[in-house]
């Protein structure tokens, strides 16, 4: 049947030739498989670094919710999927092009493997003619591993055509390629509206991120050969555009709503004993934040420009124990974000840090400490840049010991100020320094200050991810609401003079 891929046809035929064909190409994909990811990871950790990511800004639930529900039996829906909802959009500009939209997408559906990277992904037809995609085709996209992913065409214009994926296909969901004529180029794009199809597919892309960058390298490798196939050129780099949006879940929501209450109705108690909970006492410093970017673009103010901001500081000991013991150390951070255009007025932003390991384990857990410098402060709680989750730190640089007590904090930072490199990294990444922070002195108390809470004073462009940083987010503000009790306020700590050598 002309509808059979190659592999399906040599399977049914009963002479020994066509068994010996079938042998020999299972051997040659599972042959090609490790070598094809191999080069896979070459041009990934060459060209990854080159691929624009941002922001999709766009609805993704609602996107989702507006799919029409497909017939034809074995549609995987987006709405029957696991975890979060993810939109993503993969454009490439080309100009000098001689072929119109039409003529591109049309070329296109001849042979999607002309620009497909096909050491990692194969398109095999499996039903429909052997000639030009047409509604109701359906595909194989054979991949290392258990991913071999079925899709069917449900929609075909002239210019883009669009899959839905099928029951075993490790994404519930649908994706569209289309062109157009913009300004005189030609722009290419891949849009998908999806989330994970099992529990599996959803560790391997939402908690591990290795389905993520394997399809992100896919689809960014497509939109260069779709280039070369158009005969044009590329203007710029492929663009990747990402939104997440959870899913409604009734039983998260419990989950969520059970331990917001339990964490506030704790703390706010604790409030009313002291007024703060954590970090009774601190010192707060002027602060320069000489920001200069790192080697990938993020998307994020933060991390991408190159400026100097002043800022706050304050410097505490969580539990309040006596100096003699190691305590875990907060360092909260605030600084004015400069407006980002005509939309975005400046406003502020607050983060806080506390002293973590600093490796791919002990970034995630709490770690007292005896001295402020040399330490290590990380966020211990994620956040989310586009689609990546990071965590931000400082590193009080060595060389400098500073014990972790606030007389001594004081002096030293009168004395010079007190340095930090500013550092990001995804979850279980390496740490890449992306600025520097100066304290400078003299020390004030802390009624000096408001209180901090990153919750009303967001970075740019960084979602809090996870549960527990919407946990802290309304305990934060709870706690903040409690009047504080008559007389409370403790006065600043009285500073003695350094001594000096006679």
């Amino acid at each position: 049947m002309g509808g059979l891929s190659a592999d399906k046809a040599a399977e049914d035929e009963p002479t020994s030739g066509g068994v010996v064909r079938v042998r020999w190409r299972r051997r040659a994909r599972a042959l090609r498989w490790p070598a094809g990811m191999g080069v896979a990871t070459w041009r990934w950790l060459r060209r990854s670094r080159r691929v624009t990511r941002r922001r999709l800004g766009s609805e993704a639930a609602s996107e989702i919710g507006g799919i029409p529900r497909r017939g034809g039996g074995g549609v995987q829906d987006p709405r029957q999927g696991v975890g979060p909802i993810y939109q993503r959009r993969y454009a490439v500009r080309i100009s000098g092009s001689p072929l119109t939209a039409a003529q591109l997408i049309e070329r296109l559906g001849e042979d999607l493997n002309a620009a497909s990277p096909v050491e990692i992904a194969v398109f095999d037809k499996t039903s429909g003619t052997s000639h030009p995609l047409r509604p109701r085709d359906e595909y194989v996209v054979h991949m290392p591993g258990p991913w071999n992913c079925p899709v069917r065409v449900v929609e075909r214009t002239p210019v883009s055509f669009r899959f839905a994926t099928l029951s075993g296909h490790m994404e519930a969901g649908e994706i569209e390629f289309r062109a157009e004529v913009r300004e005189g180029d030609l722009v290419f794009t891949i849009e998908s509206w999806a989330r994970s199809g099992d529990r599996f597919a959803d560790l391997l892309y939402g908690k591990l991120g290795i389905a993520k960058e394997m399809q992100l390298h896919m689809w960014a490798h497509f939109c260069t050969r779709v280039a070369e196939l158009s005969g044009g050129r590329m203007v710029g780099d492929v663009e990747v555009q990402t939104e997440r949006a959870e899913a409604s879940g009734g039983g998260r929501r419990l989950a969520a709503r059970a331990l917001t209450a339990a964490f506030t109705r704790t703390f706010t108690l604790a409030a009313r004993l002291r007024d703060r909970p954590l970090h009774p006492e601190g010192l707060v410093f002027d602060a320069t934040l000489d920001l200069h970017g790192t080697s990938r673009y993020w998307g994020i103010p933060l991390l991408d420009d190159r400026t100097e901001l002043g800022g706050q500081v304050r410097l505490s000991r969580a539990m309040g124990l006596p100096d003699a013991l190691p305590d875990v150390l907060g360092l909260a951070l605030r600084w004015r974000q400069p407006g980002g255009g005509d939309t975005e007025a400046e406003d502020t932003a607050e983060l806080l840090l506390a002293t973590t390991g600093h490796t791919r384990l002990g970034r995630h857990l709490l770690r007292p400490a005896a001295r402020w410098s040399p330490a290590f402060y990380g966020s211990l709680l994620a956040y989310r840049a586009g689609d990546r989750r990071i965590l931000l730190g400082a590193m009080a640089r060595k060389g400098r010991t500073v014990p972790a007590d606030l007389p001594a904090l004081a002096q030293a930072v009168e004395e010079r100020p007190l340095q930090l490199d500013l550092v990001v990294a995804t979850e279980f990444g390496a740490w890449e320094r992306f600025g520097e922070l100066r304290l400078q002195g003299p020390a004030r108390g802390d009624g000096s200050t408001p209180r901090f809470n990153p919750a009303r004073n967001p970075v740019r462009g960084l979602r809090p991810a996870g549960l527990f940083q919407q946990v802290r987010g309304a305990t934060y503000t709870a706690v903040q609401r409690v009047p504080r009790r008559a007389g409370s306020a403790r006065p600043e700590r009285r500073r003695h003079p350094a001594k000096t050598p006679p």
